[in-house]
């Protein structure tokens, strides 16, 4: 099947890096006395926390709310490096996107924060690969709603109909779909290289 493709638009999140519960997390977890599970989605599930991935909150203003919810005051910091202590290299798909990179301008399209951005940009050395990165915090929007996607459109200078978006979650592709973009849904586990087969792209 051929399709033009022009430009390549990432997720993050369990595409180019996985996510796990680090040991910070579960140590935590144990010292308050929950399991790690019911722990993590005290975090995650808060409305909060989609607010601070669409930049509500200052980094300051999250963290101390969420300490006080989870009753960790006093680790404020180790709250916060745990936060951070979520994600593992996945250097198969990097590898696949530095040779996309020679032949494509690549760009990311990340529901996240300040604080994950910053630890991930100075622990990973893929992030000059993207030329454009597109995130939730600093455009204050999340997919997938679509001024998100609009707003990628618009920083790359690229047309719905020759890009081309990967996500881990189906949600976050049905919105580009009706716009208009060509999109891959890739669940944790599958094969990057199989998933762009049918589109031909040049470098892989």
């Amino acid at each position: 099947m051929s399709r033009r493709i022009t430009h390549l638009f990432f997720d993050l999140g369990n595409i180019l890096v996985g996510l796990r519960s680090g040991e910070k997390l579960k140590t935590l977890a144990a010292r308050s006395g929950q399991g790690v599970e019911a722990f993590c989605e005290r975090i995650w599930s808060h409305q909060r926390a989609h607010d601070y991935e669409r930049g509500l909150h200052t980094c300051d203003e999250y963290f101390s709310l969420l300490a006080e919810d989870l009753d960790l005051t006093h680790a404020r910091k180790e709250l916060q490096d745990a936060f951070c202590d979520i994600f593992y290299p996945l250097p198969e798909r990097v590898a696949l996107a530095r040779c996309l990179a020679a032949h494509y301008p690549l760009a990311l399209i990340s529901n996240t924060c300040a604080a994950h951005i910053r630890h991930l940009e100075s622990s990973f050395d893929f992030f000059p690969l993207f030329r454009q990165r597109i995130y939730s915090h600093e455009v204050g929007t999340r997919k997938p709603h679509p001024e998100i996607y609009e707003k990628a459109l618009l920083a790359t200078g690229a047309k719905a109909e020759t890009s081309l978006f990967i996500d881990d979650l189906a949600e976050n592709l049905e919105t580009p779909s009706k716009s208009g973009w060509h999109t891959v849904h890739l669940p944790p586990g599958s094969d990057l290289a199989t998933a762009l087969h049918p589109f031909n792209l040049t470098g892989i």
